[in-house]
């Protein structure tokens, strides 16, 4: 049985802002209590949500969380059936929404009467998209509300016995607090970690995008300012490929026998370092938060293995999607971002 109580402990207070309310509410009343239905809208879900923590305000009689939907794509030959999508003039239809929050509060009536609200409240379209979404006059369709009065309507507690129930209760606010704990403590290394911006990257990336292929190793020379050293390899064109160390990062250039030609930083360091682009920073832009930025080119986000010597090797995380014409790998060998690859064919 999958149990989400532990959702009300491990986040923090739930706030709900009213000015960002975009259109009409919408309110029904669900012959249940107010207990089982905070409980159940933990379990809603459908293709467009992820399985996470939530964050949400409760007292006896009033209970607020929200619905989140991730990925909801729109162009010429699809559009997203949750969401009136309003566009600024001269928009093109092919926008890309990173995620969209439907509030949804709770009101006691009685002991098995509750009153749901709900309403959309925030519309966060991609980075390419935001200059073209208007996300104030952005509507929701009504749909998801549907689905979730649906939902809580035909939604049955699981039976378990008293006993069981308490077992299970006392087991996950134990789990809970660990995990809370553990989050807090986290959050501040994390936190404490120094943030810099390397100006060897911002002028490698001035463009504010990655260089494309094809290239050559003089324009990276060019870019860092800084001459390469010349290393043997058998499977490279002319027996060799390009280096360049500077500060905590080691850079390499090669075109291959096969025709794969690719650029990869590695970083090396402690510290966050921001100058990439897309707002990737080296040490601090997680798996999850790549894939998120990237869904609009379809980024996939998985774990493989890489050899660390002839005997041994090591779990490593992995995104890859395609921009144009340059496929990208941004790899996460820390939790967090360490090493970007482009390359002119697939991995």
């Amino acid at each position: 049985m999958k149990i989400k109580l532990n959702h009300k402990i491990l986040t923090l207070l739930f706030i709900v802002c009213f000015s960002l309310y975009f259109g009409q509410k919408t309110e029904f009343t669900i012959p249940k209590s107010i207990e089982t239905l905070q409980n159940a809208v933990f379990y809603f879900s459908n293709e467009f949500t992820k399985d996470e923590a939530k964050a949400a305000a409760a007292s006896d009689d009033n209970f607020s969380t929200t619905v989140d939907l991730y990925n909801l794509k729109y162009d010429a030959g699809y559009k997203n059936p949750y969401l009136k999508l309003a566009l600024k003039n001269g928009a093109q239809s092919k926008q890309f929404i990173q995620q969209a929050v439907w509030n949804v509060t709770m009101k006691k009536i009685s002991k098995k009467s509750t009153k749901v609200s709900i309403f959309l409240q925030t519309v966060t379209p991609d980075r390419w998209s935001k200059k073209d979404v208007d996300v104030k006059q952005t509507q929701s369709t009504g749909k998801v509300e549907q689905e979730i009065k649906e939902f809580l309507l035909n939604y049955k507690e699981p039976k378990v016995s008293e006993a069981l129930a308490a077992a299970i209760g006392a087991t996950d606010a134990a789990a809970a607090e660990a995990m809370a704990t553990a989050q807090v403590t986290d959050f501040e290394t994390r936190n404490s970690v120094e943030k810099v911006t390397s100006k060897k990257l911002q002028s490698l990336f001035s463009k504010k995008e990655f260089i494309s292929l094809p290239t050559i190793s003089e324009k990276f020379t060019k870019l860092l300012q800084i001459q390469s050293s010349e290393q043997e390899c058998e499977d490279c064109k002319k027996g060799k490929y390009s280096s360049w160390d500077f500060d905590d990062f080691n850079m390499i250039y090669t075109q291959m026998n096969d025709g794969k030609e690719y650029y990869a930083l590695q970083y090396y360091g402690d510290q966050k370092v921001s100058g990439l682009p897309y707002g990737l920073v080296f040490n601090d832009s997680s798996p999850t938060e790549c894939k998120t930025k990237f869904a609009r080119y379809n980024a996939q986000l998985y774990q493989t293995t890489v050899d660390t010597d002839e005997s041994s090797s090591k779990a490593l995380t992995v995104v890859t999607f395609k921009i144009s014409t340059s496929f990208v790998r941004l790899e996460f060998g820390n939790g967090y971002l360490t090493r970007l690859v482009i390359s002119n064919k697939e991995f």
